[in-house]
């Protein structure tokens, strides 16, 4: 999968997801009676002309992959398609690599993000989030915990896996910290570029544990080799996985107008329930959000 304008971008056309090498016009096939006219009266004449191209990290399943049909589907795919519902445009997703996403939006290769991405006050610098659910962070080891890992300090003087330009290099940075401060051998923190390669490192042996996003810890236990390859560590110290915190559709600072009428599509559709059955169908009810709030991490 290419990225904008470079050809073929998967699309999100009010709802229905078709692959296609360009944009076909903002109202194909859009369903008018869906349309929040308040919500897309906020949106620049350009997105309305064109649609909007979103930069996401494919695949990191459960919120952005494909399906055995080899179709995009996940938790971010389809409230992309319910925002384009909202908004009367098409969302086009664009396969991105993360820790290169936001540059990917300074370049104009994409106008936004979804790709689970965490709201920090460190991005807020250069985007604006529109907080759309409440994420952790857990760790996944090799069936059976081998090397019985039940909490941070079980983690000094082994190796965790974590992705390029996540906010897991910090989380395990600090935990690291704690090892050294504790007088016990620090963490090694491996990093690579996307949820395959680290769960295929933890497979090799190639570290001991590996950290990502709650969801995609779940989901990776539940479904690699039909459940048998990995499993979750559940710390009852965080309950809602390390750092828990909001989740958002990242735009840059500077495109207000657009960052306001995805606020607007988002706000749409949790007062209209479709952004609960949306959370409720991917079994996540209890990270759900109660409004659309911008910047929703504070210091």
């Amino acid at each position: 999968m290419a990225i904008k304008k470079l050809g073929f971008a998967a699309v999100m056309t009010a709802g229905l997801l078709v692959l296609t090498g360009c944009a076909s016009g903002p109202n194909n096939g859009v369903d008018q009676s869906k349309v929040d006219k308040a919500a897309q009266a906020l949106l620049p004449a350009e997105y309305l002309e064109n649609g909007i191209d979103v930069a996401s990290d494919i695949p990191y399943e459960p919120f952005e992959f494909y399906d055995e049909d080899g179709n995009l589907t996940g938790v971010d795919v389809e409230l992309g398609a319910l925002i384009g519902q909202k908004l009367g445009i098409e969302l086009r997703f664009n396969k991105t690599v993360f820790d290169t996403i936001i540059a990917n939006l300074e370049a104009g290769t994409n106008d936004i993000i979804i790709s689970s991405m965490s709201d920090t006050v460190e991005r807020q610098a250069k985007v604006d989030f529109v907080d759309y659910h409440i994420g952790g962070s857990q760790m996944i080891v090799a069936e059976g915990n081998p090397e019985n890992i039940t909490n941070p300090m079980s983690l000094c003087g082994k190796t965790v896996i974590v992705q390029n330009g996540t906010i897991h290099i910090d989380l395990v940075g600090t935990m690291s910290e704690s090892c050294k401060v504790s007088g016990k051998k620090e963490i090694t923190i491996t990093q690579l570029p996307d949820s395959p390669s680290m769960q295929n490192a933890l497979r090799a042996g190639q570290g001991d544990a590996v950290m990502m996003d709650s969801f995609v810890a779940q989901d990776a236990a539940a479904k690699a080799g039909n459940g048998e390859y990995f499993d979750v560590v559940n710390d009852p110290d965080a309950p809602n996985g390390y750092d828990a915190g909001f989740v958002g559709i990242a735009i840059l600072k500077k495109d207000t107008d657009l960052r306001d009428a995805i606020q607007a599509a988002l706000q749409s559709l949790i007062d209209d329930g479709q952004y609960q059955a949306l959370l409720d169908k991917w079994n996540m009810s209890d990270n759900a959000v109660v409004s659309a709030s911008i910047n929703g991490t504070k210091e």
